[in-house]
């Protein structure tokens, strides 16, 4: 008689300050860019699954926006989503990332100390370590200003390296409990192909304008259609005033077409299909701070 195999899965929330390294921890893991990354901090607005598949695992990473203290409805909100799964029971394992290089403060010990009261198991990822002086000050620096949180396991790599993967896999995995395969294997995400549209745009926002834009805009799908293999997408980007919309379409349209062209490259290549974006500007006045806009687009109060 065969053995059977024990299978072995979990959901796991990665959480941490704005640009500590999530998403591009969770890229490197699975190998595939599902999730934006930039240096901008602040660039995931949102949670979104990214499935690592093994052998004998399932991982259900849970990619959150960076916990921050921020000024405005939007950013309480972002960091809501984060804070909400330490607190909620839906995730087995929290992945706490800590950016060795820069100083903890304030946003720092609210994380740590949310994380201190947890009841699911702790992995803390001190990432960045090719930009820190000293790692082993630093970290010692960590636990002496967290002590209760020495007692969990802990690794040091630095995310954009490849060999990030190892050294994460094999610090997390015997942590993951027996379970069962909540997605199918060739799965790499849950997200649907309209929202990473919306993620895809966003980043090429992003990489085409000014610093003081990207915060304030809000991608928006109108309509996605599948028609005859094409996909076809009606986008629009919602910004808060008529200077972020003119910096955004750019003189002559050329911003807003770069946008749109790479948008409609990296779409296509993810539907493995031709696709077409058109992207609209649109001001919406402080949307940032309009509670029933920001539900209306999918973000929780509490």
């Amino acid at each position: 008689m065969t053995e059977s195999i024990e299978f072995h899965s979990a959901f796991v929330a990665l959480i941490g300050r704005p640009n500590s390294g999530k998403s591009t921890l969770l890229n490197t893991v699975l190998g595939e860019r599902i999730s934006i990354v930039s240096s901008l901090p602040q660039t995931t607005q949102r949670n979104l699954k990214g499935i690592y598949n093994g052998p004998r695992h399932q991982i259900v990473f849970v990619d959150t926006p960076g916990i921050h203290e921020g000024r405005h409805a939007v950013n309480k909100m972002m960091s809501r989503q984060g804070l909400a799964l330490l607190e909620d029971g839906s995730v087995d394992i929290v992945c706490y990332l800590v950016d060795l290089a820069r100083d903890f403060g304030e946003e720092e010990d609210v994380i740590a100390g949310r994380v201190e009261r947890v009841k699911v198991p702790v992995c803390i990822i001190f990432n960045k370590a090719d930009m820190c002086v000293d790692v082993d000050r630093t970290r010692s620096a960590f636990f002496a200003r967290y002590p209760t949180l020495s007692a969990h396991k802990s690794v040091v790599l630095t995310a954009t390296e490849p060999s990030a993967r190892e050294k994460f896999l094999d610090t997390l995995l015997p942590m993951v409990p027996p379970g069962p395969k909540y997605y199918p294997d060739e799965d790499l995400t849950d997200a649907d192909l309209r929202f990473l549209a919306a993620e895809l745009v966003r980043e090429q926002v992003i990489r085409a304008t000014r610093e003081e834009v990207p915060h304030a805009v809000l991608v928006e799908i109108l309509q996605y259609k599948e028609q005859e293999g094409r996909h076809q997408v009606e986008v629009e980007i919602h910004v808060e005033t008529k200077g972020q919309k003119g910096i955004l379409i750019g003189a002559g349209g050329a911003v807003i077409k770069k946008i749109q062209h790479r948008a409609q490259l990296a779409l296509s290549k993810l539907a493995d299909a031709p696709a077409r974006i058109r992207c609209h500007v649109k001001v919406t006045p402080k949307w940032r701070d309009n509670d029933r806009f920001l539900t209306g687009m999918g973000f929780r109060r509490s």
